[in-house]
C-alpha cells in the first residue's frame, strides 16, 4: 500500500515537471535577435511573429531588421513599421518613410521575415 501511495505521488510530481519543462522552453520554434525580442514561426511554417521579451505570441511580420539596440518590423499586410529600440524596451509606429529618414533605421538591412529567420541561429542570440 505504501509502495502504491508513492507511485501516484512520484507520477503526479512527474507530470508537472514535464508539463512546466514543455511550456518554458520554446524548442526550435523561436530565435532570440536580442534584448530579449525574438522571432517565432507560427503555426504556418512561412509566418513568423516578433515576440517582445516575456510574451509567447507576437505580431506576425512580413519584413524585419536590426542593428543593436534597434529593431524595425513591417507587420503583415500594414503599412506601418513597428521601431523597436530593445535597449529602453521603446516602440513607436512609424511610415515607411520615416523609418528611411530615421538615423537610427535608414541604415538597417531590411530582409523578408523568413530569411531573417534563416540568418538567425537558434541558440545563440545577436546581441
Amino acid at each position: 500500500m505504501r509502495f502504491s501511495r508513492w507511485t501516484h505521488h512520484f507520477r503526479g510530481i512527474a507530470s508537472i515537471l514535464a508539463l512546466v519543462s514543455l511550456s518554458s522552453c520554446d524548442g526550435d520554434d523561436t530565435r532570440e535577435i536580442g534584448g530579449g525580442y525574438r522571432m517565432k514561426r507560427s503555426g504556418n511554417p512561412t509566418q513568423f511573429a516578433l515576440v517582445t521579451p516575456h510574451d509567447r505570441g507576437g505580431l506576425i511580420i512580413d519584413e524585419i531588421g536590426w542593428r543593436a539596440p534597434m529593431i524595425a518590423a513591417r507587420a503583415s499586410g500594414s503599412q506601418y513599421w513597428e521601431k523597436i529600440d530593445s535597449e529602453h524596451a521603446q516602440h513607436t509606429q512609424i511610415s515607411d518613410q520615416e523609418r528611411k529618414t530615421d538615423p537610427a533605421l535608414a541604415s538597417l538591412e531590411v530582409q523578408s521575415a523568413e530569411t531573417a529567420w534563416e540568418a538567425l541561429k537558434s541558440n545563440k542570440r545577436l546581441w
